[in-house]
């Protein structure tokens, strides 16, 4: 009884914790924010499972890649029973993004709850095994993932269920236990493979006692029935390994290099990139592994074991031993992976799981006051507090912007039933544009191609897909049928795209679909109808110097005390911006609409490198636009920006704020700024 209410405790406290992380909400998303690519590409395995016959050894993805660029064959180097199970679920009920999420939250919580048993029954404490296994709830990683479209932090979970089974089959010795923790180690060495440290970790164990190089701390021999023992780890080990094999026979066949399944090594790399990739770690990844308060506790654990490791099971030495090895031969075999994905890391938590789990067993041991003491644990509560609103701040920063692009993307999350609607099917192969990832065709459910580098894995020359007028060509070749653009502006960015924008099939919002099979041109993207022009040269100003204006239409330009005679583009004034004085030159235009197009340019004076530009803005719905292009310079340091983009539906009725930004010390000079603005385009 009093263990079923432990685990009550435990459980509410987990679920007040989602909630807190507003899981509830999270759960209805679709991929997006950070590795919204490999979010995709897990996503459009189930989804191509469920729509394509349901055949477990041919995994497809949305992109059509494969067999010279013609199919969509491509298998990762996972088992995919997490893919083929989500696609299970969509047979029973129907597809929808939600369940996939729903279904990697409750395996991530199956694993809590296994680390919360594997505490309690180490420690003998309830209060400890709930800090301790939420502590792991305060990884802004593994929060993030916890319920995202990866297979990562299943894989976590299963190995942790797996400890612990193992754990207790350490100190009760029941035979049954044995094939339950080899099973769990198997499934999660099957979820990810860098979850086979741990069940290499247990190989090793067995090994060493095997050859009698290792006595434990008890008589006995830990693992009895060796012959059995080997069996099963042979098997398990054969079928994973035999998944590798397949996964890369089978990508062979079809000539992709989708999916990894090899290794990018720190020997491969030079010394420019190593740094390259300590540099990204640090400043993007260091502190969503964990907040650095949490490195220091890590760092006092594995001081304190290695200090007082005599007195330390063997056993537990062990492990942590071999994981580690492991864990370092890891990193330096896929190093460069870890520039760019965080994900990498989630198996890895592994060791500090067990690191904590040895640490306070120890602690419980041999310093049961200290241990048992009240103010320690407040101490420790609050320490978790803390960790848990900053894992909450690192989670929200994620779903937006900058760091989330959905709101520029958000027409691309809902056209589907638009483009059905209009007679566009799934089987029809498309062109997305703008898109380096594949991440359009899923949410959109068509199969084609997009703008994709296909690197080779940096061992052959690279495939470039969509990036000029002749790849664009060989698509239409290869049987695309429409170019989905999210965004005309990429038609004035991409002049190479104008020829194959001719016939608009339909639009949805800031989405153009473009058949390319019709012949008949109802659309030319450089008619586009010029509805009003905006212009200040900063040499009128208002009365109370609050405004420039322009005398033409009395439009007003605030920050006009912003004014200077030092350097001019034209006439005898320009707006001077440094630190003191970072906005100049802002117009302010109420009630956008849908569709309309906006081309901005602006001359500036400013040292190289400058980061003063041109940002467009706006809000409720926060839009935050700050690249631009430099297309003309003159001898005499004056060069010219342009920024273009179009007006979303989500930003409909909203008021754009228009301005030059300087946020340096050193003066930047602006002057002679144009807004034109033009009409959206009607489909006839």
């Amino acid at each position: 009884m009093q263990a079923y209410k432990s685990s009550l405790y435990f459980l509410f406290s987990l679920l007040t914790l989602a909630a807190f992380y507003n899981y509830q909400d999270i759960i209805f998303k679709r991929p997006q924010s950070i590795h919204k690519w490999r979010q995709s590409d897990g996503a459009s395995l189930a989804l191509n499972y469920y729509q394509n016959g349901m055949h477990f050894f041919q995994p497809q993805t949305h992109n059509l890649t494969s067999d010279n660029r013609h199919s969509s064959a491509n298998c990762p180097s996972e088992v995919p029973i997490l893919y083929y199970a989500i696609a299970l679920f969509y047979k029973l009920f129907g597809y929808h993004d939600y369940i996939f999420r729903i279904t990697n939250t409750f395996l991530f919580f199956l694993g809590l709850f296994y680390l919360f048993k594997l505490y309690h029954y180490l420690l003998k404490d309830v209060i400890w095994a709930i800090l301790l296994s939420l502590l792991f709830f305060t990884a802004p990683v593994l929060v993030y993932y916890g319920n995202n479209y990866l297979s990562n932090t299943a894989a976590l979970s299963f190995a942790i269920v797996a400890w612990f089974y193992f754990i207790k089959y350490y100190f009760e010795r029941n035979p049954k236990l044995i094939f339950t923790f080899l099973v769990w180690f198997f499934v999660a060495a099957c979820f990810k493979l860098t979850s086979l440290i741990s069940l290499l970790s247990i190989a090793a164990l067995f090994l060493l006692e095997w050859i009698q190089l290792i006595k434990w701390d008890r008589d006995e021999k830990l693992f009895k029935s060796p012959a059995r023992i080997l069996f099963w780890m042979v098997s398990f080990l054969g079928i994973v390994f035999g998944w590798i094999l397949y996964a890369r026979s089978y990508n062979q066949l079809h000539d992709s290099y989708y999916f990894s399944t090899t290794g990018f090594p720190i020997w491969n790399l030079s010394k420019a990139e190593i740094k390259g990739v300590f540099e990204n770690i640090q400043t993007l990844w260091l502190d969503q592994y964990f907040h650095f308060s949490v490195y220091f506790l890590f760092a006092i654990c594995a001081l304190y074991l290695i200090w007082n490791f005599r007195k330390i099971t063997v056993l537990f030495n062990l492990i942590l031993v071999f994981i580690l090895l492991q864990i370092v031969a890891f990193v330096l075999l896929q190093f460069w992976t870890f520039a760019d994905h965080d994900y990498y890391v989630i198996d890895l938590y592994i060791f500090p799981i067990l690191l904590i789990a040895f640490f306070f067993h120890s602690l419980s041991l041999q310093s049961p006051q200290f241990f048992q003491s009240r103010y320690l644990k407040l101490c420790f509560t609050i320490f978790i507090f803390s960790n848990v609103v900053y894992a909450r701040q690192e989670l929200a920063a994620r779903y937006q912007s900058p760091i989330n692009d959905f709101d520029a993307n958000e027409a691309i999350y809902t056209v589907s039933p638009y483009l059905r609607q209009i007679g566009i099917n799934p089987e029809d192969k498309v062109i997305s544009i703008p898109d380096v990832s594949h991440c359009s065709l899923y949410l959109m459910n068509q199969k084609g191609w997009t703008e994709y580098t296909d690197a080779r894995f940096n061992r052959e020359s690279k495939i470039v897909y969509n990036q000029d007028s002749a790849g664009i060509q060989k698509s239409i070749e290869r049987g695309a049928v429409y170019l989905i653009i999210n965004g005309i502006s990429e038609i004035t960015k991409k002049p190479y795209l104008k020829s194959f924008c001719t016939h608009l099939k339909g639009r949805y919002k800031s989405v153009y679909i473009f058949d390319l099979k019709n012949p008949l041109r109802n659309f030319d993207p450089d008619q586009r109808k010029l509805e009003k022009i905006y212009s200040c040269d900063a040499e009128q100003k208002s009365s109370d110097n609050i405004y420039f204006f322009n005398p033409a239409d009395s439009t007003q330009f605030e920050f006009a005390q912003t004014q200077s005679a030092t350097y001019s583009h034209s006439g005898k004034y320009s707006s001077k911006l440094d630190s003191s004085l970072p906005y100049g030159m802002t117009l302010k235009i109420p009630d956008c609409k849908s569709g309309t197009f906006f081309s901005i340019s602006v001359w500036r004076k400013a040292e190289a490198n400058s980061k003063a530009t041109l940002i467009a803005s706006s809000g409720p719905n926060q839009f935050y636009k700050g690249d631009c292009e430099i297309v003309e310079r003159q001898a005499d340091g004056w060069e010219k920006l342009l920024m273009q983009f179009e007006i979303s539906q989500n930003l409909e009725g909203q008021e754009l704020k228009i301005y030059a930004y300087n946020p340096e010390n050193h003066a930047v000079y602006f002057d002679d700024l144009e807004v034109k603005q033009f009409k959206a385009f009607d489909v006839n």
